[in-house]
């Protein structure tokens, strides 16, 4: 039978030392880390914001406009402009150019000089009779309350004072007087009832869009779809997003840690805020839109990375028990080669697969498909030159700690003992010594007289005293059998 080859890319064997590159990963991860948290700060401060915040996360609007004739996207954005916005973003919504999509910062159709316009003619029609004025944050409508009910004639006349100011504004029946199967009189006779609140309607964002977009481009424009955040809805969004990754950074620390070991845990972790932090710092460089489609693209290199931190993790604890040798870097080198192959392997496709997405897709895509190619690209590094580096360095930390406290508990061992107690444990350490070099001595001498206390060095003239002290019943019966008879060559051979 024909045996079958598969072409490998990293052949079996290879041995690339990995960790002792690690001092120099340690000093590109953190110049990397450092100047992307710099840029974050630079945009804080000069930019207004660390990032360029979707309306997800900032508030806005979103609309998809037709146009009945083709009209370029610079000339979009020159009408947009004219317009009176300055945040805004147009792309094509399909392959012609009769549709755009355009996301602005905008959520009100008011600025701030016409909110106060509409507040100064309200309150200058109604005076004192005016209990609260609130309009709504998209600018749409305002609510006025009297203190005392009012005719709907009565309240009629602010129609005119907001016409001068250039909006179309009209006031709302009550909705008690908007009931269906309701005959025309009745309608006019409930209209001459006083109520207490009113509502005045204002042109709406698509309104505007659709006539201003118009009058600018020549065309008839038509708003085939409008979305608005709120500032308040796009800070929590905001707020949760954050919290979405620290939980599962959380969550992944304690998986880590009930299936492999404590020690491997903070490598893990560690590797995954240096991908996030990275990723984040590509966006701010280049001021990218922070959406929370990029939100969902971080927590996807939040999981691809670990899966290439836990293959290794898996590998690094196999060969502890396989190799059974304590240099843990030269486990962990051999782990990451038989695991790089596969590694390789899984990136190359990955991230030609997002970067075949950032060349075909436009807008939002795109800005996903360019996260994740940073995050593949980091997310692979990690998994090599951070978090394993981070085991052996917790790993050593650990050792010595241990081995600090094993001297520590035997230097402390002997305080507080009874002086009688401190030197019997003193002789017997003594003598466990002298047995050993007893031991030494009987092969080397050739002789021994047990008579002498001294013995002379026959060729050098030098004389070494050894002084003898009383022991067991054993070790003198065993010092008798070491002595030689009588007769003998009666001292040390010279050394």
């Amino acid at each position: 039978m024909a045996e079958h080859k598969f072409h490998e890319i990293i052949k079996p064997g290879t041995n690339f030392d990995f960790m002792g590159f690690r001092r120099k990963a340690y000093t590109i991860s953190g110049a990397a880390i450092v100047l992307s948290l710099a840029i974050l700060i630079f945009n804080h401060y000069v930019r207004g914001s660390m990032l360029n915040y979707a309306i997800d996360f900032m508030g806005g609007t979103q609309a998809v406009v037709k146009l009945d004739k083709p009209k370029s996207p610079a000339e979009v954005r020159k009408a947009m402009e004219a317009l009176g916005y300055k945040q805004f973003r147009v792309v094509n919504a399909d392959s012609s150019d009769t549709s755009y999509m355009i996301r602005m910062r905008s959520f009100s159709t008011l600025d701030d000089s016409t909110l106060k316009a509409i507040e100064k003619a309200i309150t200058g029609t109604f005076g004192d009779e005016i209990g609260r004025v609130r309009i709504s944050e998209a600018g749409d409508r305002v609510k006025i309350k009297f203190i005392r009910p009012k005719k709907f004639s009565e309240v009629l006349p602010v129609e005119a004072k907001l016409k001068a100011l250039g909006l179309k504004a009209k006031v709302q029946i009550p909705s008690k007087m908007e009931t269906g199967n309701e005959s025309d009189s009745k309608k006019k006779e409930e209209a001459t009832a006083p109520v207490k609140e009113y509502t005045i309607l204002l042109p709406s964002m698509g309104e505007k869009l659709e006539r201003g977009l118009s009058k600018h481009l020549g065309v008839h424009a038509t708003v085939q779809s409008l979305e608005g955040v709120g500032s308040q809805v796009g800070e929590k969004l905001r707020i949760n997003g954050i919290l979405s990754i620290l939980y599962a950074l959380g969550f992944i620390l304690l998986y880590i840690a009930l299936r492999f070991d404590l020690k491997f845990a903070p490598g893990a972790i560690i590797a995954l805020v240096h991908d996030v932090t990275i990723t984040v710092g590509v966006f701010a460089l280049f001021w990218r839109e922070f959406s929370l489609d990029i939100l969902a693209a971080l927590l996807t290199i939040v999981g691809y990375s670990l899966n290439d931190t836990i293959v290794v993790y898996d590998r690094i604890r196999e060969n502890i028990v396989k190799m059974r040798i304590r240099d843990l870097a030269r486990i962990i080198n051999v782990s990451i080669n038989e695991t790089l192959s596969r590694t390789l392997l899984t990136s190359l496709t990955t991230f030609f697969t997002v970067a075949a997405i950032y060349i075909v897709a436009t807008g939002v895509l795109q800005d996903f498909a360019f996260a994740m190619g940073i995050g593949i690209i980091v997310g692979t590094y990690s998994s090599i030159f951070v978090a394993s580096p981070v085991v052996i360095w917790l790993h050593d930390r650990i050792e010595s700690y241990k081995t600090q406290q094993e001297l520590d508990s035997v230097s402390v061992s002997d305080v507080g003992l009874p002086p009688e107690l401190r030197e019997a444990m003193e002789a017997e350490r003594a003598q466990r010594e002298g047995r050993s070099s007893e031991a030494d001595d009987e092969s080397e001498d050739d002789g021994y007289d047990g008579d002498d206390d001294s013995d002379d060095d026959e060729e050098g003239g030098t004389i070494r005293v050894v002084t003898k002290k009383k022991t067991s019943d054993d070790d003198k019966k065993s010092r008798k059998r070491r002595r030689r008879p009588r007769g003998g060559r009666g001292g040390r051979r010279g050394r």
